[in-house]
């Protein structure tokens, strides 16, 4: 049976990678503007500045999604403590 577990924090994510021995990271980048519907009829155009992070063991996935995070930095980080990570754009355009 597969479960999905959720982090608000960058810190509690990587300790629950730590302890379930997870060394890869999926890194999806999203940086665009999107259309949003505002009211009937009325879109608006919004900034989308997201990194969403995904890591997989044992049916279980682990993600994290950060909002307007300085993305080259936390790349940085995360490589630099040693995870294999995979960096994808999200981008629809």
């Amino acid at each position: 049976m597969q479960r999905e577990i959720s982090y608000d924090a960058l810190e509690s994510f990587i300790a629950g990678l730590r302890d379930s021995g997870i060394e890869k990271i999926a890194f999806g980048e999203t940086s665009e503007k999107r259309p949003e519907q505002v009211e009937p009829g009325m879109l608006r155009l919004v900034d989308i500045e997201r990194v969403e992070l995904v890591a997989y063991r044992d049916s279980v996935i682990h993600k994290c999604v950060l909002n307007d995070v300085d993305r080259d930095g936390l790349f940085r980080r995360l490589t630099g403590e040693g995870f294999d990570v995979t960096r994808r754009s999200r981008n629809i355009t």
